[in-house]
């Protein structure tokens, strides 16, 4: 198996020069693409520079073209003298018989041929394959950006639409490369070489591809302005049928349970309906822009054909070379200019897909430059590694300035003891845990470990020193062993066990068939809400960070379930009571009267109550 490629560090996105939004995108945006993405490209850029070269040694072709149609129509039809050159060309003497120029003739033919076709398709094989290696280091970037945006941007956005950019919009940074780097890589020796050769051979011909090029400019200017709206509509109407997929999926027991598969078809056919339309005028305006692009070739091909026929008919020299108008010059150069028309024609269409390859790019790098991690800042000292005292000292946040969450929040957690952070739904326990887990930052205020503020950490090795089991705890779709080992993957199938005997789940494991390896399903919808929340405590458990971090661990759990649980979180901090710690946070009188300490949360603010810990304690005993 070929080892994945990892993706190259790129600046943070807020220092990468802005790219416009698909919405105000223009013809020269496009070549500015080169720049964005040029982190990805330059890796190969070796390899760039190979491909160029490999191109030069496939020049003198057309060259060889002209010369071996002129021999067929006018020497060995005709019987006109051989030149030097051919007769060197072909290895036979100036006065060498039609018969002997015929021979030699088609073995030059065939034995170019048989080296051109082969190195052609190796050359064209060796553009695909590094295509295919920018495209991926492209999409583990985008890949590992979609998972450092903020917690806004995903609890805002649609997960179809973040799905359609990171599968079918990344899909055309290939075509980026392609039609601004490669293609004109493979196209310009030979363009320059084919307007040599025909300059020289037959100047008429080389001014009616010269006259091209403006042409073929005006059209790309002006279907360009006009194309990418429409390709814009195409992506945006296919992203938000994509959402519907997703959304309805997401919801499936819902949607059951309710009858309204219905609904949610008639809601689907109405989206893929304006997905359809949107992208039958974008496609249909394409061809449209084809359409003249190859209207114009064909006009300039007939005249071609006409002026050199006429040269053929009225006699004398054409060319630079003032080579005598012959048939066979007039083919040969008919056939270049065929060939660079063709070139021209493909890069000229690579023009028109590349306005949607744009939109398409803009719509990722407008993801990409979203802001990461809510702008939290990472420190560079290393996190403690047996953490003693964690402080929230007058912290005060809210997710909109004018709409304070926490109001001088301070609590205090030691190595040894559980805390617990009690109060109703809305209060601001789990906000108190976003925070410990920097999903964000205070707004005013400091939180310390052993005297230090986090801020000042570096964010991974913070983040190391906590396992979390949070309220939304999706399983993964894997074995059992997978999703409580992944916060630890090296974990042992003992320590696994452990971990799921102290979350009251040791019955349940020894009752599957395939034990560890059962398959839970998609996002665990195998198991019952209570056992899912149970691997989710289990799986903090198995981490085995310093500073285990519960949102509501308990809320699922029958009585008997959640004195197993909380014993088992005494027996974990036991084992190593100085370099062990537990916050949890919780709505239930019984859980919060197993802690050792007790903040009570009522609208954001916080009070230290341990008498109201005893309270608790003795109206849940007498519940």
């Amino acid at each position: 198996m070929a080892r994945a490629e990892t993706a190259p560090p790129l600046p943070p996105a807020e220092v990468v020069a802005p790219f416009p939004a698909a919405s105000r995108l223009r013809s020269r945006d496009v070549f500015r693409l080169l720049v964005r993405i040029w982190p990805f490209v330059r890796p190969y850029k070796r390899h760039l520079i190979l491909l160029f070269l490999i191109m030069l040694p496939t020049l003198p072709v057309g060259l060889f073209a002209i010369q071996i149609i002129r021999v067929f129509f006018d020497v060995v039809g005709r019987g006109a003298r051989l030149t030097a050159g051919e007769a060197w060309m072909l290895h036979v003497p100036i006065g060498a018989s039609r018969e002997m120029v015929l021979w030699h003739a088609c073995v030059a033919t065939g034995a170019v041929a048989a080296i051109v076709f082969p190195y052609g398709a190796a050359t064209l094989a060796y553009a695909v394959w590094l295509l295919q290696r920018i495209a991926n280091l492209f999409r583990v970037d985008l890949y590992a950006r979609l998972q450092e945006l903020s917690l806004r941007f995903h609890a805002d956005e649609k997960i179809g639409d973040a799905i359609f950019r990171m599968f079918q919009d990344s899909a055309a940074i290939p075509q980026v490369i392609d039609g601004l780097v490669i293609q004109p890589i493979r196209f310009l020796p030979y363009a320059l070489a084919s307007f040599g050769w025909l300059f020289m051979y037959n100047t008429a011909m080389g001014l009616i591809a010269l006259v091209l090029l403006p042409i073929d400019f005006a059209l790309a200017w002006l279907y360009g302005n006009a194309l990418r709206p429409q390709f814009r509509a195409e992506r945006e109407t296919s992203s938000l049928a994509t959402s519907r997929i997703e959304e309805t999926l997401a919801s499936i027991k819902t949607v059951k349970a309710f009858s309204r598969e219905d609904y949610e078809d008639g809601r689907y056919a109405e989206d893929n309906w304006n997905s359809f339309i949107a992208a039958r005028r974008a496609r249909l305006m394409l061809a449209r822009y084809r359409v003249w692009t190859n209207t114009a070739r064909g006009f300039a091909y007939v005249t071609a054909l006409y002026v050199g026929a006429h040269q053929v008919l009225i006699g004398g020299t054409t060319g630079l070379i003032h080579a005598a108008a012959s048939l066979g010059f007039f083919q040969g150069s008919l056939a270049t200019f065929a060939h660079m028309s063709v070139r021209s024609r493909r890069l000229a269409n690579q023009w028109g897909s590349l306005q949607d390859v744009a939109v398409a790019m803009a719509r990722v790098l407008e993801m990409i430059a979203m802001p990461q991690d809510e702008r939290i800042r990472s420190g560079d000292k290393p996190a403690p590694s047996a953490p003693r005292v964690l402080k929230f000292e007058h912290v005060s946040f809210g997710y909109d300035p004018r709409s304070p969450v926490l109001t001088d929040v301070s609590i205090s957690a030691e190595a040894g003891s559980i805390t617990a952070l009690a109060g109703a739904s809305g209060s601001g326990k789990s906000t108190i845990i976003a925070l410990l887990l920097r999903f964000f930052d205070p707004t005013e205020g400091w939180i310390t470990i052993d005297g230090t503020p986090i801020e000042e950490l570096e964010l991974a090795s913070w983040r190391r020193t906590l396992a979390a089991a949070l309220q939304e705890n999706p399983l993964l779709t894997a074995t059992l062993r997978d999703n409580v080992a992944y916060g630890r993957i090296g974990a042992t199938d003992a320590e696994i066990l452990t971990a799921l005997e102290r979350v009251a789940l040791g019955d349940f494991v020894a009752a599957l068939p395939a034990g560890l390896d059962t398959m839970l399903g998609e996002k665990g919808a195998k198991l019952s809400t209570g056992q899912a929340q149970r691997i989710g405590i289990a799986r903090a458990l198995v981490r085995d960070a310093p500073i285990l971090i519960l949102d509501e661990p308990t809320s699922a759990l029958d009585s008997a379930a959640e004195e197993i649980v909380m014993r088992g979180i005494r027996y974990w901090i036991a084992e190593r009571p100085a370099h062990r710690s537990v916050i949890i946070a919780t709505h239930r009188l019984t859980t919060a009267a197993r802690a050792d300490r007790t903040y009570q949360i009522v609208a954001g603010r916080v009070t230290e109550d341990d008498s109201g810990t005893r309270r608790i304690a003795a109206e849940a005993s007498h519940g």
